[in-house]
This record gives structure tokens, sequence and C-alpha cells, in this order.
């Protein structure tokens, strides 16, 4: 099956993965207009080393940091995931663009348009819906637990806390906004539903 993957979130790379480790035999593209995955500046929601099953199958992708710690930087995971998932086949197109110019069938823009012929045609396009809504959440990086509710020991002497009002404290190494529901939660349940479409659409095959 040729499936095409028009995402590079977490999500899709977990979608991804699960496809690539089922035993069917499969031929996946994924699109990004970025340059590079897992290396972005802005501050996103960690999680917790034993979460979830699928973060076991990355530890040895992540930097010596976090081996002794119990904590995943959000950016670690993903570039984990990333670079399993390529491992595992997956064909990652970077500061690519495409169009679908019929149903199934996509015309491709930047270093992608190098790889393919004019046109294209994928038996299954995988693209999650973008997130609406959500609330505010303030999120910061500490050298000192800031007695937060959210407040994430991450192993190496810094905390990340997450709240729904400003913070203002002393020792904080880095500042930021993310638009979601629950931050503690946000890989897992990305993840999860990565790994419910690929279980889906498995299902959907026999």
């Amino acid at each position: 099956m040729r499936i095409l993957v028009l995402d590079d979130s977490i999500r899709s790379l977990a979608f991804s993965l699960t496809m690539q480790t089922s035993g069917t035999r499969n031929e996946i593209h994924m699109i990004s207009e970025k340059t590079e995955i897992g290396l972005s500046d802005t501050l996103k929601p960690g999680v917790n080393r034993d979460s979830h099953p699928m973060l076991q199958g990355i530890v040895r992708h992540m930097p010596m940091v976090a081996l002794a710690g119990p904590f995943f930087r959000n950016s670690w995971v993903h570039r984990g995931l990333a670079i399993e998932s390529v491992n595992n086949g997956l064909n990652i197109h970077f500061r690519s663009a495409v169009d679908e110019v019929d149903h199934g069938v996509f015309e491709f823009h930047g270093t992608a348009a190098t790889t393919f012929s004019a046109r294209e045609h994928f038996d299954y396009v995988s693209h999650p819906p973008q997130a609406e809504g959500g609330i505010l959440w303030h999120g910061a990086i500490s050298t000192k637990s800031l007695n937060d509710e959210l407040s994430m020991d991450r192993g190496d002497g810094t905390f990340e806390t997450w709240s729904r009002t400003p913070i203002e404290n002393d020792g904080i190494l880095q500042y930021g906004t993310w638009l979601g529901d629950e931050p503690n939660e946000d890989v897992v349940m990305a993840i999860t539903e990565g790994v419910a479409e690929a279980m889906g659409l498995l299902s959907s095959l026999k």
C-alpha cells in the first residue's frame, strides 16, 4: 500500500511507525515544510518516559542526558520517533509541499518534486485534523520547582511547569505558551491517536 502523510507531527510519526511494524507491506511518504524534525525552539509539553510503550522503543535515540532521567522533552520524542520511523523505511521529504489534483492523485513541490513524477497516486492519505481551540497554557523551564500542579522534574536539574495563568518566578530559563487541553497528557494523546488511526486502517484491510 502506498501511503502519503501530510503532516510531520508526533501523531503522524506514531501512525507511520505503527504501520511499519504491523507486518504489512507499505511504502510511506511524509511531507514536511521544515528542514528537520525535532529542533523547534518553541516550548511544548514533555512527557514521562514510561507513559507509553512506544516511548521505550525510541530511548536509544535520546541524548545522553535523557537516559538517566524520568522525563523526555517534546523535541526529543519528536526527533526520536522520526529517527525510528526512518530506520523502519519511512521516506520524509523536507522543504516540500503538495497539492491534490484528483482523488488520491498528488502533485509535489520543493525537494519532493525531484523524487516523484509529475503526478503520483496513493492508496491512503493521512492528514490529521488541525486542533481547534483549547486552553492557553503558560509554560516555563526553571531551575527549581514552581510548586504548580503541572510542574514536572525533568531529571536534569530543571523543571517544566504549565499553568493557566502567567508564570512569574526567579530562575526561569525558558518561557512560552501552548494551546491545548492537558499538557501532561498531550504527547501520550498524540501517540495514542496516531496508533488508533493505523489500527483502524489495518482493520479495514482484513
